[in-house]
Parts: structure tokens; sequence; C-alpha cells
């Protein structure tokens, strides 16, 4: 492992554990949340996955980004059918904070697309080792069937740490100038920040 994924994880990980400790995500991990809260949560997330593999697939072509476009752990089509599962009156908006992150992935993509590589590696490898735990709580606390736990089956995926390992390797071999590490650093962080204000926004306004 080179000094770029070390730097990655130094730099970011006061972050990470902070989104992993904040807001929706805790009271999730406490099993305190309603399953009404869980729906819109999801549900928000739907569209953070889908500017995430939207901008892959438009960039799938681009000699950079193509190694990172790995389909099998997309994620928006499997939320859509847990979604039409579990949410059955439609009345759920996005967040404001769901909106910013959406536009924020959407922007950088436009003046690098390098960077959003960031944001697939902060949310699909999340989800890979904390999906775990949240799939066992659903399923144990709050009953859901495995018709609306599509989002942490993971099908098309035959060998999760191989493919981390992979992605982790990708990520050390990644041509950036040591400018685009700096600011792929920050758009890393900016992902937990976004995150975070998404699982606080939707804690705040179900309380």
């Amino acid at each position: 492992m080179n000094n770029f994924m070390i730097d990655i994880r130094n730099k970011t990980n006061v972050l990470h554990k902070a989104a992993e400790s904040s807001g929706f995500t805790k009271k999730l991990l406490n099993k305190e949340a309603s399953k009404e809260s869980y729906i819109e949560y999801i549900y928000n997330l739907y569209f953070v996955y889908e500017a995430i593999e939207h901008n892959l697939d438009k960039l799938e072509n681009n000699e950079s980004v193509k190694p990172f476009v790995t389909k099998e752990i997309y994620r928006a089509a499997e939320i859509k059918k847990d979604i039409e599962a579990l949410n059955k009156d439609n009345s759920i908006e996005k967040l404001a904070s769901t909106i910013a992150y959406v536009d924020r992935i959407n922007s950088i993509v436009e003046k690098n697309p390098k960077y959003i590589i960031a944001h697939a590696y902060t949310r699909f490898l999340a989800d890979l080792f904390g999906g775990r735990i949240f799939y066992s709580i659903l399923q144990e606390h709050y009953n859901l069937e495995d018709t609306s736990l599509n989002y942490y089956v993971y099908k098309d995926l035959k060998d999760m740490k191989a493919y981390v390992m992979n992605y982790h390797n990708m990520l050390n071999t990644l041509e950036l100038t040591d400018a685009e590490k700096e600011e792929f650093l920050i758009e890393i962080s900016n992902s937990y920040i976004y995150n975070m204000a998404m699982s606080n926004e939707l804690d705040a306004k179900n309380n």
C-alpha cells in the first residue's frame, strides 16, 4: 500500500467515525429510529447513488474513471426496489441536504471527472462494510422482509474482500498530480460531511 491510501485513511478517519456516530445513523444503530424515518433515509440515499452511478456511467470511457465503473456494486436500482416495497403513500420529499449533495456530485465532475471516484469510494465501500450491520438490525429488530432489503444484498459480487483490496490498489495507482491529490482528499471529506448533513437533518426532522 503506498502513501495515497494511507493519506486517505489518516486524513479522513475522524470524519469517517463521525459519520458513523451522528444523527439518524446513530439512532438506527441504537435501534431507536422509526421505520418511517428509515424509509425516508433510503429514499434520499437513492438520489445520491443515482447521481454517483449516472456520472460513473457517463465517464466510463475516461481512462482514469473506467476501472471504477464497477456495476456489480451499484445500489440505486436495489434501493428503488426497497422503496417501492416499503413506501406505499409516496409522500416523501427530498431533504435540502440531499439536494445539496447531489448538486455537489454533479458540479465536481465538471471540475475534474476523477473526483467522482472520491464520492464512489466513500459511499460504496462504506456500504460493503457497514451494510451488513444495518441488514441484521433491520431484519431482526424492525422485522423487514428480504424483499425490502435489496440495498444490502450484492448478488453480483463474488468476493467482497478481493473487490475491496482491488479498489484500494486502484486508488493507489490512480494518476493524480499533487494538487489533484489534495483536492481528491478534500472531496472525500466533503462526501462524509454531506452524508452527515443528511443524517443530521433527517434526525432533526423526526425528533
